[in-house]
């Protein structure tokens, strides 16, 4: 498959291939589960949150090359996986089928379409993804990894990205030195249950930005398929009971958000057209359970195309959001919340604000990006009663 892996570059212009990182997660998810089993938030210790463990196994894949796995955090990662309270409901053994069959597939990763050039692989069942980050954002989350924690324990139905794995692999020579270094975030997808379903997806990527001069509005004007702030000319109607679980929700996050300087964050929604009759569209209407949400058997019910793999119980928002007359479902959640408005934000702020708004930049404080973000997603969100 002719994908971009740049990911996996190293110094002589070979590739590492999927195999190593499938087999580093895999490495890391054995070593965790050998540890005491992380039953409460009691038993972590303040050591656990700052912790990077060195895996003692070189991978020696058929590459050729050999690999050091360093896993950041272990204990906590899964104790985010596992414990009920989050709604993840992760258990190891799930988590490592995920990624065993992951080494002998094809190789599946895919450029993501913003500027950062990040490359993306996804699980086997389409559940998770990894994603390559700098080494700013991995201290980002290291220095939040208790307060994200916390605001889970909180919110377990936040739409917060869910990060569950955090690693570090590096290729090292024979004399034991570093040839390259690459660090790993693995969350969970947006839109793995429109995936699943195999239907088709209209994505949305929104920061809540006012187009900048020569970037009006087009409907039918995407960037690798996923549309912006400029293309948007539409709304988000769903029902009053939807609506006011997701506006309270993205404020709590939205201030979370705040809290710890971040920025340049983005509201990631699929939308999924049902293609129902009137009659169809009525009984899924009526089946909903609105203050738990969508369960897998209304969505395996009424989307008749493809198979979904059963997940135990999950978030609130995790299936989905019906629109207010059942023709459209809604999967979204708040992506990219690792950059911090640090000293090169700031410069960069100060040299576009000569240029531009305020309100058509990303790069401006993370109080301001707060405030706008919020104001934008409760104009795209309204409110409506339902009927079908």
């Amino acid at each position: 498959m002719a994908c971009c892996f740049s990911l996996f570059y190293d110094a002589s212009g070979l590739t590492w291939g999927e195999e190593v990182v499938a087999s580093g997660i895999i490495n890391s998810a054995k070593a965790a589960a050998q540890q005491p089993e992380v039953t409460t938030d009691r038993t972590l210790f303040p050591q656990d949150y700052n912790a990077e463990v060195v895996l003692d196994d070189l991978l020696t894949p058929s590459s050729g090359g050999q690999f050091r796995v360093t896993d950041y955090a272990p204990r906590v990662f899964r104790y985010l996986r596992e414990d009920p309270r989050f709604k993840n409901n992760i258990s190891s053994e799930a988590w490592l089928k995920e990624w065993e069959d992951t080494r002998s597939r094809p190789q599946s990763g895919q450029e993501g379409s913003g500027k950062s050039g990040a490359t993306f692989i996804p699980s086997v069942n389409n559940h998770y993804m990894i994603k390559n980050i700098d080494k700013k954002e991995v201290a980002v989350q290291m220095s939040t990894m208790r307060q994200y924690v916390g605001h889970f324990e909180r919110y377990p139905d936040s739409m917060l990205m869910r990060h569950l794995a955090l690693m570090k692999i590096e290729e090292v020579n024979q004399r034991g030195g570093v040839v390259l270094t690459k660090f790993l975030l693995v969350f969970e997808r947006v839109d793995d249950v429109g995936l699943n379903l195999k239907v088709p997806m209209e994505k949305w990527d929104l920061k809540g930005r006012i187009p900048k001069p020569g970037k009006l509005p087009h409907p039918e004007r995407t960037v690798g398929g996923t549309k912006k702030d400029k293309d948007l000319l539409r709304d988000f109607r769903v029902s009053p009971v939807s609506h006011k679980s997701i506006i309270e929700q993205l404020q709590r996050d939205t201030e979370y958000l705040k809290d710890h300087n971040l920025m340049d964050y983005s509201l990631y929604l699929c939308i999924v057209r049902t293609n129902l009759s009137l009659e169809q569209r009525k009984k899924l209407v009526s089946s909903v359970n609105e203050a738990e949400g969508l369960t897998q058997e209304t969505l395996r019910t009424f989307f008749k195309g493809g198979s979904m793999p059963v997940r135990p119980k999950v978030h609130r928002y995790h299936n989905g959001v019906l629109s207010h007359d059942g023709t459209e479902l809604f999967l979204m959640g708040v992506i990219d919340t690792l950059t911090n408005y640090h000293s090169m934000k700031k410069l960069a702020n100060c040299c576009k604000r000569f240029a531009f708004f305020e309100e058509q930049l990303s790069t401006i404080p993370a109080e301001s990006y707060g405030d706008r973000f919020f104001k934008f997603v409760t104009c795209i969100f309204r409110h409506k009663p339902r009927n079908a």
